[in-house]
């Protein structure tokens, strides 16, 4: 059963005497290191041409973050993995392959960090290069072949099967040509004596959304998905899931929950449908409605009975039979009221969203949203974040976003909360447990620890520091390429194309100003190509050179 969630931020932790960022001074960079080869960077092709592509490639940051060492990691033109540590050192550390394969590279490369020193590196074509331990007389590497290349958004290691799993996003073509976004959840088994001798296939699942995917995660368990896209997700239809599925453990589809029932509901009423067994079919169904139970059956055979949560006009029930559905309208006894479950304890349906409920819930909430300049008509603020040379005016359009934790098992929806089109992600980063996202909420920011939790039940949502007036600060930044901040979310740094970097510190309790500090690498002629951010410093990767700009004294 789907729980629907609401993320409402803490109000102690809201500063609404905040005024301003006030400019203290400029970044000190201390380090410029002038590479030996450019960044590999891949353009996309005459067939990628569509909005999808033209955001993943344009907004596809090349430096890649380590958080269980705090190293950062890019690919060069050579198709050389290079490391700069925290000390300052930069250091060849891989090879992809002899050549840069060009007419096979689909993607831009990407790098996965986990847990007991794994590394997954995806090299954009039809390989998947996993490295256990990092230097060269101890690493070992495994070459997967994933059939899909794509984008890596997430690697955990579930330490108690010896597994991992890497999510990968990627780009296809439905039978009508238009493209959508695909999740793409590959599991690896490790085996493990004195040390990992073997990386193998376990299985592959396939989830895909109409709009954009801005943040995937996998809990440390790997029995859950998070992620935050512009519609809902979802699991690729039973045909294409069966064809592409590899099994080397028992079946998952053994252990999938099939709803008995789906119901969705309004202010007023609710709705029930119930799928009729085909031995069935012919049969006249009996409805029995109490203010408080309702019962279901056909020729003897229970489809639902029990204890409703609230009570039912007995008298205002209507049904319909349509093929091998049943559809049962029911009334509210109190208007307004939300049910949390239909039949109590019964844990055989699931609960369906009312989009048109939640539109209406929006809409009255819409006075508190602040970005009515971008909406309006023929207003002159581009869509924030975007190339706009390469969108079209339907493409600037807000869509909702979606947060959804998804049980892998049984492929249930078990929380989802609506963000809407204002709240959008600004960042995320990984933990050394967790994830952290940060979410526009009216005009500020808000940061949110996204947990892991134990079951369907229990999910931990934790609003942990906000960044006053930062919503208002972004949607003015309209050549913005990065968002990023540290761990201690101590600042936040806006990063465009080219030249400039802006950091916003994080005010103290009740101040009315912060302190808001520019960097200009002076660097026009080589866009700025990826960035990292940690407790200390500000990693910068252009074409040619990498930056460490000094945060902290």
């Amino acid at each position: 059963m789907t729980e629907i969630i609401e993320l409402r931020p803490n109000k102690s932790l809201i500063n609404s005497s905040f005024e301003k960022y006030q400019f203290f001074n400029e970044v000190p960079i201390i380090s410029e290191n002038k590479l030996r080869n450019h960044v590999y960077r891949l353009e996309p092709n005459h067939n990628q041409e569509s909005w999808l592509e033209a955001r993943l490639f344009a907004f596809h940051n090349h430096l890649f973050n380590n958080v269980y060492d705090m190293s950062c990691w890019f690919i060069d033109e050579t198709s050389a993995v290079w490391r700069l540590d925290k000390d300052g050192s930069l250091n060849q550390v891989y090879k992809l392959h002899e050549d840069t394969q060009s007419s096979k590279i689909t993607y831009n490369p990407s790098i996965g960090f986990t847990s007991n020193n794994i590394v997954a590196i995806s090299d954009g074509a039809e390989k998947l290069h996993i490295l256990i331990g990092y230097t060269g007389e101890n690493r070992k590497v495994f070459l997967m072949s994933p059939e899909k290349s794509g984008i890596i958004m997430n690697i955990q290691y579930i330490e108690k099967s010896f597994k991992i799993i890497v999510t990968m996003c990627t780009i296809v073509a439905n039978d009508n040509q238009k493209k959508y976004m695909q999740l793409v959840l590959l599991s690896y088994g490790l085996c493990v004596e004195n040390e990992i001798t073997k990386v193998y296939d376990i299985d592959k699942q396939i989830l895909k959304v109409q709009g954009t995917v801005d943040y995937a995660y996998v809990e440390e368990n790997g029995n859950y998905l998070h992620s935050i896209c512009q519609d809902n997700i979802g699991f690729e239809s039973e045909n294409t899931q069966e064809s592409e599925t590899k099994i080397e453990q028992p079946s998952v589809s053994s252990q999938i929950k099939i709803p008995k029932y789906y119901w969705s509901q309004d202010e007023e009423s609710l709705i029930v449908w119930i799928k009729i067994p085909k031995q069935h079919s012919d049969k006249r169904p009996k409805i029995s409605v109490n203010p408080l139970e309702l019962s279901v059956t056909i020729d003897n055979e229970i489809l639902i009975q029990g204890e409703c949560q609230h009570r039912l006009e007995e008298n205002m029930t209507t049904w319909r039979h349509k093929e091998d559905t049943l559809q049962i309208d029911l009334s509210k006894c109190e208007n307004g009221l939300m049910w949390s479950e239909l039949i109590k304890g019964d844990t055989g349906g699931e609960c369906l969203p009312n989009e048109a409920l939640a539109a209406e819930i929006h809409a009255r909430l819409a006075h508190l949203c602040t970005d009515q300049q971008s909406n309006s008509a023929g207003g002159d603020q581009p869509c924030v974040g975007f190339n706009a040379e390469q969108l079209e005016e339907c493409d600037l359009e807000g869509k909702d976003n979606f947060l959804q934790r998804i049980n892998l098992l049984t492929r249930a929806t078990t929380h989802l909360a609506r963000l809407g089109s204002n709240n959008h992600v600004l960042f995320t980063y990984k933990r050394n447990h967790g994830q952290t996202v940060c979410l526009r909420y009216d005009h500020d920011a808000c940061i949110w620890e996204m947990d892991n939790g134990n079951n369907d039940a229990q999910w931990n949502l934790r609003h942990v520091r906000s960044f006053p007036g930062f919503g208002y600060v972004e949607a003015s930044k309209t050549n913005k390429k990065f968002c990023v901040s540290p761990i201690d979310g101590s600042y936040i740094a806006i990063v465009e194309h080219t030249r400039h970097v802006f950091l916003y510190e994080r005010p103290d309790d009740g101040a009315k100003s912060a302190k808001q500090r520019i960097v200009d690498l002076d660097c026009q002629a080589s866009p700025i190509m990826g960035v990292v951010a940690t407790n200390e410093y500000l990693i910068v990767l252009s074409k040619d050179k990498l930056y460490r700009l000094q945060i902290r004294t």
